[in-house]
């Protein structure tokens, strides 16, 4: 997490998220860790969530050793219960929510003709469905309180097609535009944001392994115009930025962050 140190070392003394609490999900690796030790590092508690347990009890381990404030929430964010338990935890430990990073997801790499009915609807509950139910559950607390902000992580995918994984995937994260949309206007009189962050390719340990096994890392580098491969930290650091009272006037976005791969 070298990208993370240098990130924090230009905020040294800012804590731009002093009192803020904020939920990632998908916090046990890639973005979503960046996403914590960063908010964390600049002044939130943060409640982590992620289905993979001991990863994220080492995570949230880590981060509380340097002074900051985690908490792990083993859940799985397409079942109902699981966010249920999830959101009552993060009141529990640190009170009402302020940010709700919806970082959770993943894909496929499934033929178009050959994707079955119940592969298509996990791929799209995981991507889309349960940005929905955990937007849902946070926007209820940011109408009562009148302040909020949700940051959902969409992808280059959302904004044209997935080079990598499914159709499945490719839906999840464009209709995960849309619906950023549509919570942006409807939430916005009760002064909550909501935006949309669209990484290209970063070396997140799943895409690394991925362009590994196809022996094509070099090729992907060279044609990104800025001519590397992104850092997960370089992704997080928009996500700090939206979260923060720094983006006070920013909502209903889709930040783009791929190195000019698309310039749209």
């Amino acid at each position: 997490m070298n990208g993370i140190s240098k990130i924090q070392g230009a905020l040294a003394g800012a804590r731009i998220l002093r009192g803020k609490i904020s939920m990632v999900t998908g916090a046990g690796a890639g973005i979503g860790e960046a996403c914590v030790r960063l908010f964390a590092g600049q002044g939130s508690k943060v409640i982590a969530v992620d289905m993979d347990g001991d990863r994220l009890e080492r995570v949230c381990s880590d981060v509380n050793e340097c002074d900051g404030k985690t908490i792990a929430v083993r859940a799985d964010v397409t079942d109902s219960a699981d966010l249920n338990r999830a959101f009552r935890k993060a009141a529990k430990a640190f009170g009402p929510l302020d940010v709700l990073v919806n970082n959770a997801g993943g894909g496929l790499s499934t033929d178009f003709f050959a994707i079955s009915e119940d592969e298509w609807n996990r791929v799209v509950n995981l991507n889309l469905t349960s940005v929905f139910m955990a937007s849902q559950r946070a926007a209820v607390i940011f109408k009562d309180r009148g302040s909020g902000c949700i940051i959902n992580m969409s992808s280059l995918a959302g904004r044209s097609i997935s080079v990598t994984a499914g159709a499945h995937y490719t839906a999840g994260k464009a209709g995960m535009l849309g619906l950023t949309r549509h919570l942006a206007r409807i939430l916005a009189p009760y002064n909550v944001r909501v935006n949309a962050v669209c990484p290209g390719v970063v070396n997140s340990e799943r895409l690394v392994k991925r362009m590994a096994e196809k022996g094509t890392t070099e090729e992907v580098a060279r044609s990104v115009p800025l001519g590397r491969i992104g850092d997960v930290s370089e992704v997080a650091s928009v996500c700090l930025f939206l979260a923060s009272d720094l983006a006070s006037y920013i909502t209903g976005a889709s930040l783009d962050v791929n190195g000019g791969a698309a310039m749209l």
